[in-house]
C-alpha cells in the first residue's frame, strides 16, 4: 500500500481560503469533480455545515484492491451531520481498478505514484508501482487535484490497506497520533515515497494536514468503521 494525506487549517490561515458554499447547516451537496480513463465519473459528496471554514476530506479508496475505507464513509454518512465542521467524501478515485479488482487503473497506473511533487518514473503498465508516462498523466490524479486546489480541506485522510496503521510520516504528527490512539492503531514513520497524493498536499498546502491510514486486511467491521468514523470528526475539531 501507501502514503496518504491530511490537511489542517488553522483560523490564521482562513484569509487564504477559496470562496465558501453557502449552504445551510444540513445540506447534502453532490459534486462531480471529473471521470475516470473509461469515463466513470468521479464524485465528492459535501455533508454538515458547507458554509464552515473548517474542512475535512476523506478518500475511502485510491488502489482499486484497497477499498475497505469505502465503510467508513457509509458510516459517516450516516450520522448526525456535523453542524460545526464541512465533510467532504470521495468514495473512489479509482472505481475501474475497483471494478477490476487491481491496484491500478484502467491504463496500468499506480495513482498514489502519479501525483506531481518528487514524481518519478517507476516501472511499466501493469507494474505494482508504475507511476504512468508523467506526472499527471491520469485524468483521475488531476481531478483530485483540481478538488483539493479548489476546496482546500484542512484535513485530508486517505485509506489504504492492509499494514494496519497510522503513517508518521511528514508533518502535522499531533493530528496523526491523536488519529491513531482513537481508532487503536500504531503511529509508524515510513520512508517517503515518490509522487504520492499526501506527499503533494503537505508540498502544496504546508500549513494542512495529510496523511495516510493502512486499514488492517480484510472487510472491515462494523465497530471499527465507527471508530474511524468518529476518529474523523474528532481530528477535524483539534
Amino acid at each position: 500500500s501507501c502514503a496518504a494525506i491530511t490537511t489542517f487549517v488553522f483560523a490564521s490561515a482562513a484569509a487564504s481560503k477559496p470562496p465558501l458554499d453557502r449552504t445551510s447547516t444540513s445540506a447534502v451537496k453532490r459534486v462531480r469533480i471529473g471521470r475516470s480513463v473509461t469515463g466513470t465519473p468521479l464524485r465528492a459528496f459535501g455533508f454538515g455545515n458547507l458554509s464552515s471554514r473548517r474542512r475535512i476530506l476523506v478518500v475511502g479508496c485510491i488502489h482499486g484492491d484497497e477499498c475497505a475505507g469505502k465503510r467508513i464513509l457509509r458510516r459517516l454518512r450516516a450520522m448526525a451531520p456535523p453542524a460545526d465542521l464541512a465533510l467532504w467524501v470521495i468514495w473512489s478515485v479509482n472505481p475501474d481498478g475497483a471494478r477490476a479488482g487491481s491496484r491500478q487503473n484502467a491504463r496500468g497506473v499506480d495513482l498514489n505514484r502519479n501525483f506531481g511533487y518528487k514524481w518519478r518514473p517507476i516501472g511499466e503498465p501493469g507494474d505494482t508501482y508504475y507511476s504512468g508516462r508523467r506526472k499527471w498523466s491520469e485524468p483521475e490524479t488531476r481531478a483530485a487535484r483540481r478538488f483539493i486546489r479548489n476546496r482546500r480541506p484542512d484535513v485530508t485522510i486517505w485509506y489504504h490497506q492492509a499494514l494496519a496503521m497510522v503513517v508518521r510520516t511528514g508533518p502535522h504528527r499531533r493530528i496523526k497520533a491523536r488519529y491513531a490512539r482513537l481508532v487503536g492503531l500504531p503511529l509508524v514513520r515510513l520512508a517517503p515515497l515518490p509522487g504520492t497524493a499526501p506527499r503533494w498536499q503537505n508540498h502544496r498546502f504546508p500549513s494542512h494536514a495529510a496523511f495516510v491510514v493502512e486499514l488492517p486486511p480484510g472487510r472491515l467491521g462494523a465497530r471499527a468503521a465507527r471508530r474511524h468514523a468518529r476518529a474523523v470528526l474528532a481530528v477535524g475539531r483539534m
